[in-house]
Formats: structure tokens, sequence, C-alpha cells
């Protein structure tokens, strides 16, 4: 059992940490950026994302049209596609499937618009905890990237209004979990 002094006490002290270190946000933000968000902005598997509003991103497939490429830009390129479309030996690398064969026959990692760089950049940056604050962020060096994409298709890289309600919910729930700890000491 608990006293009401020790009940005041205790509540008071977490209050007070909570000016330091407000974990209840902090989670309930990690949760927003890499379940809710992650999933929205670079898609689930091979599908693509969407902006805030749910207008879905043109994160097209590879091109498939026949391209030659410099020996020099593709590391381990099979030795089948030395050839040209007449079977002679050539300078540079003919694909004729295109981009998408490159990318499922080589070594070669070229990202699609929302993948690579900027996927890495977004989940490798943490949540930035201050206080009662938290804020999600994304690597300076993408910063462009995230400017270009959103000038073209809108708000991406911020929540939409359903997502902060889950946020926000998930944030009650926390909050009532931690006072109710404090409540039974």
């Amino acid at each position: 059992m608990i006293t009401v002094d020790q009940l005041d006490k205790n509540l008071n002290d977490m209050l007070a940490g909570w000016f330091t270190n407000f974990e209840p946000l902090y989670i309930a933000v990690f949760n927003l950026k890499t379940n809710v968000m992650q999933e929205r902005i670079f898609g689930k598997g091979t599908s693509g994302g969407s902006n805030t509003d749910g207008t879905k991103l043109p994160t097209e497939p590879y091109s498939t049209k026949p391209i030659y490429v410099s020996p020099s830009s593709l590391r381990n390129a099979p030795s089948q596609f030395k050839k040209g479309k007449r079977g002679t030996a050539i300078k540079s690398l003919y694909f004729p499937g295109g981009y998408a064969q490159i990318k499922t026959q080589t070594s070669a990692v070229l990202p699609l618009q929302l993948t690579g760089a900027l996927n890495r950049s977004w989940i490798s940056t943490p949540v930035s905890e201050d206080g009662l604050t938290a804020t999600i962020e994304i690597g300076t060096e993408q910063i462009g990237k995230v400017d270009g994409l959103e000038s073209k298709y809108g708000i991406i890289f911020q929540p939409s209004d359903d997502e902060q309600q889950e946020m926000l919910l998930l944030h009650a729930e926390l909050i009532i979990e931690q006072i109710n700890k404090q409540f039974n000491g």
C-alpha cells in the first residue's frame, strides 16, 4: 500500500523527470517514424509509398528498354553481356532487358527514386529527443532529395493527420501506463 505522501512524491518525481526525459513521447514518436511513416513513405516490399494525402508516389518499375553500359560502371557483370546484338565483342556491356536486367543480374546497386540512400538515411537518423520535444529528422545529405520530391509530389516526410492521431493515442496510453506505475509505487 502506498501513502498519499509517497504517491505525491512519486508523481512529482515523474513530472520533474519528464522535463529532461519524456519517455512516453519519445517511444510514441519513434513508433510513428519506424512503423507507421516508414511503410507509408517507402512502401512494403516492392510496392511504392505515398505522400501524406495518400496519393501513390511514382516508384516505377525498372526500365526494360535495351541499353549499353560502360564496363567500368558495373562490378561483376557476367561475360554474356559483353557481346552486342550480333554476337560480336564490344567495349560496352549490352543488356537487352534494360536496367531491370542490370539490377537482377549484376551486383550493381543503383537505387530507385525512394529507396537506397534516402531510405537508409531515414532509418539510421535517430529521433531527436530533448526534454518535452521529439523530432523526426533525416540526414542532411538527403535534404535536397526530400525537397525535390516534396516539391513534385506534395508533403511526404511529415505525418498525416491519421498518423498523428495514432501517435497521440499511443502517447496517451504510455502516459497512463507510467502514471499507473507511480500510483502502485
